[in-house]
């Protein structure tokens, strides 16, 4: 079995991203696994209800906690207000691992009902009969699914975005979505990076993709910051 480092995607069941990740994190052992959430901010009141709990990240064979933050807002009578910084998932049930096949398929193994990774169609060739005396007999092709690889570049470029807290929307499985143009930023924070464009409530936007599991739409890019890639 293949034991090369590859990202993936996970769709967690009952949005327990978080949960899987703390079990990957115990079962890694001596593998080399890197795990990532795209994670969110969102500012609650102390009183608010909500879990306040801090979130975790795992890379490699470091776990990282990330502490709230606690700040003071003033209302209009001047009564300080605390509050806290509330790191969530972007989509509650969708996590990237990045890890060997074969431990991917142990974890998956060891764990049916908690999540199952994304597949692709692979071409695998067959003998469609046993090789007779006189000549070998064509062979078929079968579709057989494996484990999607997720492009290294396009990991990346998603994990920069979403560690500097941009501000995405989700789109859903790009499946699902009919993309224009492909295109390139070549102006602003964002110059160098590139995606698709797609008309959402009569405006273009810009999208990334990222494989063939998720899209997202970019906000604060114009028309004037892209250009056509032929």
């Amino acid at each position: 079995m293949n034991n090369t480092l590859n990202w993936y995607a996970l769709r967690v069941f009952s949005n327990r991203v978080l949960q899987m990740q703390e079990t990957i994190r115990k079962e890694a052992s001596s593998e080399v696994v890197q795990t990532y959430i795209a994670m969110t901010s969102q500012v609650r009141t102390s009183g608010s209800s909500g879990n306040n709990k801090a979130s975790v990240s795992y890379s490699g064979n470091k776990l990282t906690s990330i502490p709230k933050t606690k700040r003071a807002i003033i209302n209009a009578s001047n009564h300080p207000h605390p509050t806290v910084t509330i790191q969530k998932p972007i989509v509650a049930s969708l996590m990237f691992i990045r890890c060997s096949e074969s431990f991917l398929k142990t974890l998956k193994h060891n764990h049916l009902s908690e999540f199952t990774y994304y597949t692709r169609y692979s071409d695998k060739e067959i003998a469609k009969d046993a090789i007779t005396k006189e000549k070998e007999k064509p062979k078929k092709k079968q579709l057989q699914k494996v484990p999607a690889i997720i492009p290294d570049d396009q990991m990346q470029a998603f994990i920069w975005l979403t560690s500097e807290n941009n501000s995405l929307q989700y789109l859903g499985e790009p499946k699902d979505i009919k993309l224009g143009d492909r295109v390139k930023v070549i102006d602003g924070s964002f110059k160098g990076l590139e995606g698709h464009v797609k008309r959402i409530k009569k405006d273009r936007k810009f999208v990334i993709t990222i494989g063939s599991i998720a899209a997202f739409v970019i906000e604060g890019i114009t028309h004037k910051m892209l250009k056509k890639i032929e």
